[in-house]
């Protein structure tokens, strides 16, 4: 469910920005455009790896419960900035300030996983996790 909605999110988000009359700086270079959908599609597989995630126990359930909602607060504040965008507003700082403080909390929250049997599922979800931080990073760089 997660992957279709990202792929249709994010295919209507190309066509938008192909197609609607923005502010150079919204609209942003190919660079910055390839960078908005790689954030959006690293955070939708994050979210279908902590998915996956056996929550065996109340700690490990926790923590899953915990990075789920900081992968939450990341898609609604990428969907304000891409909705201002789309609408030829200036998108708001404080939600790029809300996509970093998401990740930085499914971050802690997955390193707070200690069961050695999901080790493969952790760490494939927190290495996805940073592509995605990368991707954010590369977002800023380059659409300025």
């Amino acid at each position: 469910m997660v992957r279709i909605f990202s792929m249709v999110f994010s295919l209507v988000a190309a066509v938008c920005v192909v197609a609607a009359p923005m502010k150079t700086r919204q609209t942003g270079d190919l660079d910055c455009n390839l960078a908005r959908l790689k954030i959006i599609f690293d955070v939708a597989g994050t979210q279908q790896l902590v998915s996956q995630i056996n929550a065996t126990d109340l700690s490990t359930a926790s923590a899953v419960a915990v990075a789920q909602t900081g992968l939450q607060s990341v898609n609604g504040a990428i969907q304000v900035i891409l909705a201002a965008i789309f609408s030829g507003q200036t998108a708001p700082a404080n939600f790029r300030d809300q996509v970093e403080a998401g990740l930085n909390l499914a971050n802690s929250a997955l390193s707070n996983i200690t069961d050695p049997s999901l080790n493969a599922t952790v760490t494939a979800a927190r290495t996805r996790l940073l592509t995605a931080g990368a991707d954010g990073d590369m977002v800023v760089a380059a659409c300025k």
